[in-house]
């Protein structure tokens, strides 16, 4: 029931302020109780707190990010910790009507009445989406708990506890959620929203309101419970207006409503009001978020890599960009783990950078250099990429933070997107924009090439993905023998065998693989050698993955000398975007049962060395692995680019009955060269 009497509720419930910080706290003074939490690999502190201004000095002084959120007035208490009379003290019991939502509020609709029959909870079976909130998005928190009455209570909750938290965690506005644990039988609840609506949709679901009726039906299963709400300071003062207008509407059941804070609260709520976002809510200590423009950093705690990596679920359309893993990302920032010289996969060393506006991350992009590179082209390159952007302005500012340290370290171009190198990774497509992206492609949308131009870069080494649908293949429907398997007498002729790739051997098809890969495209422009650091960074994980059937090699009939390959995989592009690039057990176990359903592949790479070539080597290559294509159950055969001037690969996907998929480009221009005005890195940290 509704109150604003917490007196006899637990320490939590008579808390004013609470803050969210990253990595731990040294203040003791004031804080009434502190729970640790761990959001992924950000570890950090929720302090709770009597005093607002208190609360204010410890966000403003920690050394790291921080979130202040404040307690709503009005809150929810039942049985034995309820201080009003009515209920009679000890017994349960629930408000009418859910909290209304804003739309409700707006529109002086009624909210649905708490008591209402719900259906049975149902076990969601659909994937839980990749996170894309962190817990210093968080706007509105629940904190709450109910003293249960015996251990069997526990186990009642518990077959619906999972089926709740799940579907909480399937919500577009969901952060973070915890539990906590007191003496003998109280269990608590702390979940976290980035809207205050979206917290008031989670009270309503059936899971939520099942438990709430059966809590409080009587005082054999528990005999107490609390309910604060916690919110931004945006938020709370949103909330209290439409409250001061009249607009809030009937009471909330579980969840409480807002109504007009004491003087005292309002006075503080006043005397902080024209601050900014700053330190203080949600930035980083020792620096003032520009209140106008884009702020650059440099990615430094794990925080700031955690939305670095789920950027794009933020900002673009994960159902067609493809992440970087996150394994190869973390690679990336904290640097090799080995000491060897020989063990480092690029250098001298990847920058990873984060756009952000009033605290809200809004791009990101790598910087580095490669002095292997830079021979071959005949410059001195600032290299940028794994570039995501939520508009022209903020890539804009990344581009200009990376254009500043190119400046800085006598740099002459900018050359990107590349990830890390134009022969691994990257690029921008600039056209088949209503196409997904897959493995070891690019995808952007429509509004990317356009930027780039206004940035005044020029286009470099054009080239094209493909797609070949393999159901005309399966029908026969093919004029060509892409999909026949060539026979012995065709493989004498060209004076090979075939051989498939191993598991087993796999250490030393890879090896094979750089050497084959390092001959065959030494002469193109882009091209610079691939050393065994490179090799291991772009194959790890990839045995998990491979299909025998559709790695071959082409091998010198008599000195069984390597003198070509051709590299296809499944395509596992869906597991990684809902993954946001973490490959973990449930990744490797969806990789596993895939083998058994229809399934798309990737040809990542194909290629003959100089000296082979002209003897039709890649065709018969492309037909054994057309024709295992077409028995191992795949439906299409996705390419990685193809540079305009490699027509003969070109030709390999044009006899499958394949068609370009998406134009690709990678964009170049000299240091300062940009409009004037562009590099609007404002407020860039070191």
């Amino acid at each position: 029931m509704f109150t604003t009497d917490f007196s006899k509720a637990p320490i939590q419930g008579q808390a004013e302020a609470l803050v969210i910080t990253e990595g731990r706290s040294a203040s003791r003074e004031g804080v009434i109780w502190r729970q640790r939490f761990t959001d992924r690999r950000v570890s950090g502190e929720l302090l709770l707190f009597e005093s607002v201004e208190r609360a204010r000095e410890v966000a403003a002084g920690h050394d790291g990010r921080t979130k202040l959120l404040l307690a709503e007035t009005r809150g929810y208490s039942n049985g034995i910790w309820r201080a009003d009379p009515e209920p009679p003290p000890g017994e349960m019991a629930h408000n009418p009507h859910f909290a209304p939502v804003s739309k409700e509020r707006a529109e002086g609709r009624t909210p649905p009445l708490v008591a209402e029959p719900t259906r049975k909870p149902r076990k969601l079976t659909s994937p839980i989406p990749p996170p894309t909130h962190t817990i210093f998005d968080t706007a509105s928190m629940f904190v709450g708990a109910t003293r249960y009455t015996t251990p069997l209570a526990w186990a009642v909750t518990g077959r619906i506890w999972g089926q709740m938290t799940g579907k909480m965690r399937r919500m577009p506005d969901y952060c973070w959620h915890g539990i906590y644990w007191e003496a003998p039988w109280t269990l608590g609840t702390l979940a976290n929203f980035s809207t205050r609506d979206a917290l008031l949709r989670f009270a309503r679901m059936p899971e939520h309101t099942h438990l709430m009726q059966w809590i409080v039906k009587d005082t054999r299963n528990a005999n107490a419970g609390f309910i604060r709400l916690f919110a931004s300071e945006e938020e709370l003062a949103s909330v209290e207006s439409s409250s001061a207008n009249g607009a809030d509407g009937p009471g909330p059941g579980v969840v409480p409503g807002a109504v007009p804070r004491t003087d005292a609260q309002s006075s503080a709520l006043a005397e902080s009001a024209p601050l900014p976002r700053s330190n203080a809510t949600s930035g980083l200590a020792g620096t003032t978020p520009k209140s106008r423009g884009i702020e650059v950093r440099r990615v430094r705690s794990e925080l700031e890599f955690l939305e670095f990596v789920e950027l794009p679920g933020r900002v673009s359309d994960p159902s067609r960009e493809v992440p970087v893993l996150e394994s190869t990302l973390r690679s990336w920032w904290k640097g090799p783990r080995s000491p060897r010289r020989d063990s480092a996969a690029h250098e001298p060393e990847v920058e990873l950078l984060l756009a952000y506006r009033e605290g809200t991350p809004l791009a990101r992009a790598v910087t580095h250099t490669s002095a292997a590179l830079d021979a071959k082209l005949d410059s001195r390159l600032q290299l940028f990429g794994a570039v995501t952007a939520a508009d022209a302005d903020a890539l804009g500012a990344i581009i200009g933070a990376v254009e500043a340290r190119a400046v800085k370290a006598g740099r002459q171009e900018l050359l990107g997107p590349v990830t890390l190198l134009p022969n691994q990774v990257g690029g921008v497509i600039t056209s088949g924009f209503g196409e997904r992206g897959f493995v070891e492609g690019a995808w952007n949308p429509d509004w990317v090439p356009a930027a780039y131009e206004g940035l005044g870069f020029t286009t470099w080494n054009e080239s094209a993905t493909w797609l070949a649908r393999l159901e005309q293949g399966r029908l026969g429907q093919i004029e060509s023998d892409a999909f026949t398997a060539p026979t012995d007498a065709e493989l004498k002729a060209a004076g090979i065998v075939i051989e498939h790739a191993s598991r087993l051997r796999f250490p030393r098809e890879v090896a094979r693989q750089r050497e084959l890969v390092n001959a065959a495209f030494a002469r193109l422009p882009y091209y610079t050698q691939i050393s065994p650091a490179q090799m291991r960074e772009a194959t790890s994980g990839l045995i998990a993955i491979i299909d025998p059937s559709i790695w071959v090699f082409a091998l010198d009939e008599k000195t069984r000398k390597p003198l070509g390959f051709l590299l296809c995989v499944p395509d596992v592009t869906r597991i990684v975007q809902r993954s946001s690039g973490r490959i973990g057990l449930r990744q490797l176990l969806e990789i596993w049962r895939q083998r058994k359903e229809p399934r798309e592949a990737v040809l990542t790479i194909q290629g003959t060395i100089p000296e082979a070539r002209g003897r039709g080597i890649s065709t018969l290559l492309g037909r054994t692995v057309g024709e295992a294509l077409i028995e191992g159950g795949y439906t299409a055969l996705r390419s990685t680019y193809i540079g305009r001037d490699n027509p003969a690969s070109a030709r390999q996907l044009s006899r499958m009955g394949g068609q370009e998929l998406h134009e690709t480009v990678f964009y170049r221009r000299a240091v300062g060269a940009g409009p004037e005005g562009n590099a609007t890195h404002e407020g860039e940290q070191p």
